[in-house]
């Protein structure tokens, strides 16, 4: 196998725990299996973050998969600094190939947010840095609607995220499991359950009978107990006992919008353990995909069905399945 060189661009890198760094540096495990051997850039490790130093680290290569979140190389998610380096690095040298894994485009909200006003320039540099690639790839169907309305002669491709901590090959039925539900994540995301969908997470517990919560991740509010479960902390852990704790429970909770579970790294955990997706949001409750349960509902008749069905639905975009996908972009 020929092997290549290439640089995976990223907001920043662990630790701490950083998602999209993660993703990075799980996918770049997987491509070293398949020829492709080079590093992780972090943004957070250029000083100044200027288009002229990034161009400066980027001299020497050929091609570079940037994953691209916008809040993520700048605090108000519009980094033109970084189009800018990357308009230079493509112009120095015809042969140059860049790859865009689009996690987000742009932001938007109401008028009373700096969202609403700063949408128009995070669309434009979206928009650029899409004219600039030779492939793109987004986790989101309504992502890719909104690259392909800019530009219809370029690849997207539309693959949602894969388990960052594992995939083991064969899972526990539920049956097996002790009456146990995970929240796994960033600080932001757990945060958001305890704190504003703790109504729903009781819901989730008494309709599935939970006796004990696990909270795994930064510290991010969780009580001592949820009604009749107990609440245990697990703390930040690595990837592999994450695994092994999602092997030990019978679901996982989420408070996150059902459109976007598709870029969520702990819903797919959840998916790829055969736990139960459990998904609390303020609407847009559907039934899926991908499939999950929301505790709006009443609990499944047979949870051990929908955690199957999510399992298979993961495994259509699975870390081998994506690795062989970005690959072939990669070669083209």
């Amino acid at each position: 196998m020929t092997e290549s060189r290439l640089v995976q661009l990223v907001p920043a890198l662990p630790p701490p725990e950083e998602g999209v760094g993660n993703f990075a540096l799980t996918l770049g495990g997987a491509l070293a299996e398949r020829g492709f051997h080079g590093r992780c850039l972090a943004a957070a490790a250029l000083p100044a973050r200027r288009p002229d130093e990034l161009a400066a680290a980027l001299a020497a290569e050929r091609t570079v998969l940037l994953h691209y979140v916008n809040y993520g190389y700048q605090r108000r998610g519009c980094p033109g600094w970084l189009v800018e380096a990357l308009t230079r690095w493509k112009a120095a040298a015809p042969s140059r190939r860049l790859i865009t894994m689009f996690h987000e485009v742009h932001a938007s909200g109401p008028p009373w947010r700096s969202s609403f006003w700063l949408r128009p320039r995070q669309r434009q540099l979206a928009a650029r840095l899409l004219r600039l690639s030779d492939a793109a790839v987004t986790s989101l169907d309504r992502y890719a609607g909104i690259l392909r309305r800019w530009r219809r002669d370029v690849a997207i491709d539309v693959r949602p995220v894969f388990s960052t901590v594992g995939e083991p090959a064969a899972v526990p039925p539920l049956a097996e499991r002790p009456r146990r539900l995970l929240l796994f994540g960033g600080a932001g995301v757990r945060r958001r359950a305890w704190e504003g969908r703790q109504a729903e997470l009781l819901a989730a517990c008494r309709g599935l009978e939970i006796e004990e919560v696990w909270d795994a991740g930064p510290p991010a509010g969780a009580p001592a107990r949820l009604d009749g479960s107990r609440v245990r902390q697990l703390g930040v852990l690595p990837a592999a006992e994450i695994s092994a704790r999602l092997l030990d429970v019978v679901a996982g909770f989420t408070a996150y919008p059902p459109g976007f579970l598709g870029k969520s790294t702990a819903f797919a955990a959840y998916c790829a353990h055969g736990v139960l997706p459990v998904c609390a949001w303020r609407n847009g409750e559907a039934s899926g995909p991908p499939p999950h349960w929301s505790p709006r509902r009443p609990a499944p008749v047979d949870p051990q069905a929908v955690a199957d069905a999510a399992r298979a639905w993961y495994a259509e975009h699975s870390l081998a399945r994506q690795a062989a996908a970005f690959a072939e972009r990669l070669r083209a």
